[in-house]
């Protein structure tokens, strides 16, 4: 996901609760292998993240409505290093950044993409790569077999998300090239985009490659992929300009977690590999 940082206006803030993180009781019992540095935002014995949590595999809730996924996971693990708990607050992604902001939560992890415009609101702490893809119905990956073949066409993607430009940009080819302009339609939630397409009243849903392949194997047969996979960019956890100590704590959380091998552990379990940082 990318939220885009000129709509950092409080008043799109939304905060939908909070959740406490699967294994809250483990992380907080485990010796801390970081130590939070003094001045560091995290307070209670817990650290709080920022994360819109409607985007599996990397964040979404279960039956229990319990907060899962690749993304969770990662985060419950940097906790368990700084020896806190991890909690996580359920936020509107377009409203992410100014969330953090306003002190809403210790740090966002919720696959925000590392851009420069971010890069001067926000320091990060590289996690994984991302990248985009579109999806369509089955019985369409035959006609629409890229973006190219979206003119005239309805695509749905998530509000303030790269993927919401990238067909903006595309729907502007389609007019310099004199054929009908996409007709782009934007929700707020992942889900939502994706529910217009089970319903059939887009043609396209534009996503992350992450996502788009836990619906595919959640409903075969049902959804295909078309195109090539673009748009690769690293992901990272985000703290506030005025947090460089917990900046320098998730680092070096981070790097005790690939070293214990759980982060490759919990990469391969949601069958997301291919986005080791390292490759």
């Amino acid at each position: 996901m990318s939220v885009l940082t000129g709509a950092a206006a409080a008043a799109a803030m939304a905060l939908t609760g909070c959740a406490d993180s699967s294994g809250g009781t483990d992380t907080a019992a485990k010796a801390a292998s970081v130590k939070v540095p003094a001045g560091a935002l995290v307070k209670g014995g817990q650290i709080t993240y920022c994360s819109d949590i409607s985007a599996p595999p990397l964040t979404y809730y279960d039956a229990a409505q319990k907060p899962v996924g690749a993304e969770i996971e990662l985060g419950n693990a940097l906790a368990a290093e700084l020896g806190v708990r991890a909690n996580w607050a359920n936020t509107s992604f377009n409203g992410i950044i100014p969330a953090l902001q306003a002190k809403q939560c210790d740090a966002i992890i919720s696959q925000l993409y590392i851009k420069p415009e971010r890069e001067k609101v926000v320091d990060f702490v590289p996690y994984m790569y991302a990248s985009n893809t579109l999806v369509v119905a089955e019985k369409n990956a035959k006609t629409i077999k890229s973006a190219d073949d979206l003119c005239g066409k309805k695509a749905a993607g998530q509000t303030g998300t790269t993927i919401v430009q990238y067909l903006t940009d595309q729907s502007e080819k389609c007019a310099a090239a004199g054929k009908p302009k996409i007709d782009i339609r934007q929700f707020t939630k992942d889900s939502d985009a994706l529910q217009q397409l089970r319903l059939g009243l887009v043609d396209a849903y534009g996503t992350t490659l992450e996502t788009a392949a836990y619906v595919l194997k959640q409903q075969p047969g049902t959804f295909g992929l078309v195109g090539e996979p673009f748009n690769r960019i690293k992901v990272g956890a985000a703290t506030g300009k005025d947090d460089a100590s917990l900046h320098d704590a998730l680092t070096k959380a981070l790097a005790a977690v690939r070293k214990s091998g759980t982060y490759d552990a919990i990469l391969k379990k949601w069958n997301l590999s291919g986005d080791d940082i390292a490759n």
